[in-house]
């Protein structure tokens, strides 16, 4: 065994444990790409060896996705056909208490840029409809799940630069996942107990909103009357979970009417296999009603129209220009890791659990009139920089520093 192996081994590991805690007798669902397939053999061997009933894998291959869109444009039928049994399936995920490890890799960014952007949308839409019920558990932890990115070839040249190595880009992973500590689960703990008290402090100021302000931004996001942040952590069936690994945020549900400006996004976005550059967005009454992209405007295009609830918010979330992440200079062209660099907005889907009285809503009605966004899809949009003033306002109109120059003040 290769030190490379021996260390994903112990990524694995950490995952497992601290990512979705995987109860003994429980039973994992990994999803990967075929890129990421031979790391998710890894995991599902640990899983066993931690005491798992089941391993089963789901395997994206965008490359088939594409053919797909290419033989069946413009069908819709076709395009949003699933198997029947979809349905019981979502139901034995809860039923026979699955958790969920998703392993994305980045092997192949820019795959989709040459596909049609209509059909993409639309398969997206119908094919997320169709999952409804296991996105539903997911957003609102009624299942315990972890994304953990795999890196490759291609992904260490796209952030390292031509002719890097995995094995290079391996290291500047490792310390950004605390795997270069002693204990990387306990040092976990500690930064999700960190990013718990962050959030506490913010609860405490009784935020009525927040002003971002920076070079091309002037964006104005109003929060629910019940917002709680969150950060790290997350509790899932009584079991302490870390839904992203690595992560640096602490988190709100806006509400879904409130926002007003324009916010220049900071970092590449991947949108459905396409990356997007130098986008702007427009905001008036919690809608987007302007947007614009150096690059993949047609991507983006397509995703606002995804459904109603694709051109508000369905987060807000601050993170220092001092987080590991950002420190390390890299873009990572990853949402998992850049949203950990940098301030952001999620246009698509909220969470409701972080709104007080979350446990009543039984329906999307109820989430939308508690302020909380419903959509099929949830993308992150970096606006953080080093040059970023974050205002708080509280409940009667007082203005609270809340980050200056990218960083934390309180």
């Amino acid at each position: 065994m290769t030190s490379l192996e021996k260390e994903y081994e112990q990524y694995a590991e950490l995952l497992i444990q601290s990512g979705i805690n995987l109860p003994q007798g429980g039973n994992l669902l990994i999803h990967c790409k075929p890129e990421s397939f031979d790391f998710a053999r890894i995991c599902a061997k640990k899983a066993y060896e931690l005491g798992a009933h089941m391993v089963e894998f789901q395997i994206k291959d965008m490359s088939l996705i594409k053919a797909r869109l290419q033989a069946q444009s413009g069908n819709e039928e076709a395009l949003g056909a699933h198997p029947d049994w979809l349905d019981s399936w979502q139901k034995a995920m809860i039923d026979q208490n699955w958790s969920f490890l998703a392993l994305p890799s980045f092997e192949d960014l820019g795959l989709m840029a040459d596909a049609n952007q209509q059909d993409l949308a639309l398969f997206s839409r119908l094919q997320q409809s169709a999952m409804e019920q296991f996105h539903n558990d997911i957003s609102t932890h009624n299942m315990s799940w972890c994304v953990g990115a795999v890196p490759g070839p291609r992904w260490a040249e796209a952030v390292l630069g031509s002719g890097a190595t995995t094995e290079e880009l391996w290291e500047v992973l490792k310390p950004i996942l605390l795997l270069n500590k002693e204990n990387p689960v306990q040092a976990w703990r500690e930064k999700a107990d960190a990013l718990v008290e962050r959030g506490k402090k913010l609860d405490a100021l009784s935020l009525d909103s927040l002003r971002f302000e920076d070079e091309g931004t002037n964006l104005t996001v109003g929060l629910n009357p019940g917002s709680l942040w969150k950060g790290g952590p997350e509790e899932a069936r009584g079991r302490r979970t870390m839904p992203n690994i690595p992560t640096e945020e602490v988190f709100t549900t806006p509400h879904r009417m409130r926002c007003d400006g324009t916010a220049r996004v900071t970092r590449p976005v991947e949108i459905r296999g396409t990356m997007t550059k130098g986008v702007t967005l427009t905001f008036k009454d919690g809608l987007v009603v302007d947007f614009d992209a150096q690059e993949g405007r047609e991507a983006l295009a397509g995703y606002l129209d995804t459904d109603a609830g694709a051109k508000r918010l369905g987060e807000v979330a601050l993170v220092g220009a001092d987080s590991p992440i950002a420190k390390s200079g890299y873009l990572f062209s990853s949402i998992l890791y850049d949203e950990n660099a940098a301030c952001h907005i999620a246009l698509g889907s909220g969470y409701p659990t972080c709104i007080e009285g979350y446990e009543d809503f039984k329906t999307e009605e109820d989430s939308q009139a508690a302020g909380c966004n419903t959509s099929i899809v949830h993308t992150d949009f970096m606006i953080g920089s080093p040059t970023m003033t974050v205002t708080g306002i509280d409940q009667m109109g007082k203005e609270i520093p809340i980050m200056e120059q990218g960083k934390f003040v309180i």
